[in-house]
């Protein structure tokens, strides 16, 4: 995929009617060519600084995609797009700077991973709950965290240092968490970030189905470290972090949900 982008200045005299006017034949242009495969345009969101930007500032940026360069030169070279150009030029003034190039892709800040485990538990919400909020327990009934220690703690929030097994490596981190006791919402975020990552949070939710039946969600919100020299962590690519994340994700959501319904099932039954 080839993207042609164009940003246009135009001359004071130029109204928005007939920036307007341009746009729209603009995209009859492109949207009526076989060569063509998407069009779009925009207006510049203006700055204060912009008024005394050096080089061009421009008032809306077009663009539109080709499969490729060939199909891009076709376009540009066809009689009617040459008429096209030269009328709006005879019509209204303007100045226009463009680039043609591939979909580029952003470095830095990777976009957040989303998942959303969940499991029903045969117990009341409030023996849930109760498994939920005694983080300290955690290290008994989780069979990835081997500790979990309470640093500081109010009626509506913790912040505890966790010791897991994730991915067969023993890994440390702190957590806040913020507790939500009516609607029995647990939201976490790790602050001391272990080796791998770059954001983690979520929610730990208990949603009360019956008397005596429970829905538990557990989310989770993940990207790793952006790499250093190509490499997170001094050993693996972007992506090859990414997948050991998802993987980890993955298996201690399992594990855990499991081990919160297994708890809350036992003290329900009277064996607590």
């Amino acid at each position: 995929m080839i993207l042609h982008t164009l940003i246009y200045r135009f001359d004071d005299e130029v109204t928005e009617d007939q920036q307007r006017q341009f746009f729209d034949s603009l995209r009859e242009l492109t949207e009526g060519s076989e060569h063509i495969e998407g069009f779009g345009h925009e207006r510049h969101r203006w700055l204060p600084v912009d008024e005394n930007a050096k080089g061009m500032t421009g008032q809306a940026v077009a663009q539109f995609a080709a499969k490729d360069l060939d199909a891009l030169r076709a376009f540009s070279e066809q009689p009617h797009v040459h008429e096209f150009l030269a009328d709006w030029r005879s019509r209204i003034s303007y100045e226009a700077a463009y680039a043609n190039h591939p979909e580029i892709t952003l470095t830095g800040r990777r976009s957040l991973r989303h998942t959303e485990h969940t499991v029903t538990v045969d117990a009341p919400v409030d023996v849930v709950w109760d498994v939920l909020v005694d983080v300290e327990g955690y290290a008994r009934i989780f069979p990835p965290t081997q500790e979990a220690k309470i640093i500081e703690s109010s009626e509506t929030h913790q912040i505890v240092r966790l010791v897991v097994d994730v991915n067969g490596q023993i890994q440390s981190w702190v957590s806040r968490r913020d507790i939500d006791h009516e609607r029995h919402v647990i939201t976490y975020l790790q602050l001391e970030l272990a080796p791998l990552i770059g954001h983690m949070g979520g929610e730990w939710r208990a949603y009360p189905l019956t008397e005596n039946r429970t829905q538990l969600v557990l989310t989770h919100d993940f990207r790793p470290k952006d790499p250093v020299d190509g490499k997170v962590a001094g050993k693996f690519t972007y992506e090859q972090a990414d997948e050991l994340l998802q993987g980890g994700v993955e298996r201690n959501s399992v594990d855990d949900l499991g081990a919160v319904r297994s708890e809350a099932e036992r003290r329900a039954g009277g064996t607590a």
